[in-house]
């Protein structure tokens, strides 16, 4: 499945069913055929800066919460890449250029905007599941 019908596939799922939020495991070869993160979809509470706004709106601004989640989800996964590629930076990696001049993304989204549930959707794109371990033997 491409990365836009999994999206638009788990935006489907967590708004039919009002979820606060959808994630899409897959198999990374590359990690020892670990699960890891492949896509998800942020459906719950947006906080601003003064106030909490919950999701969706009213169903004659359908088309707007969709869009708005679609926005917020890319929001969250644009700053945990930004996190990701900081703290690898911050870790004794070699700073370039390219990587010095990138900005925090999501039209200044930061840490301090997440709600409770954002910042666990958030954390959720950083665990892997290594084969057997966690399973009920």
């Amino acid at each position: 499945m491409a990365g836009g019908e999994a999206q638009a596939a788990l935006q489907a799922v967590a708004q039919s069913l009002r979820w606060t939020y959808s994630l899409l495991w897959q198999l990374c070869p590359h990690q020892g055929s670990s699960l890891v993160w492949g896509e998800g979809h942020y459906n719950g509470a947006v906080k601003t800066r003064k106030s909490t706004v919950m999701q969706p709106p009213p169903a004659e601004e359908e088309d707007d919460a969709d869009h708005a989640a679609r926005h917020r989800s890319r929001q969250l996964r644009e700053l945990y890449d930004w996190l990701q590629q900081a703290g690898e930076n911050s870790s004794g990696g070699v700073q370039t250029s390219s990587t010095t001049a990138s900005r925090r993304p999501g039209a200044a989204l930061s840490p301090e905007d997440l709600t409770e549930t954002e910042w666990f959707f958030l954390m959720s794109a950083s665990y892997s599941f290594p084969p057997g371990i966690g399973l009920i033997s």
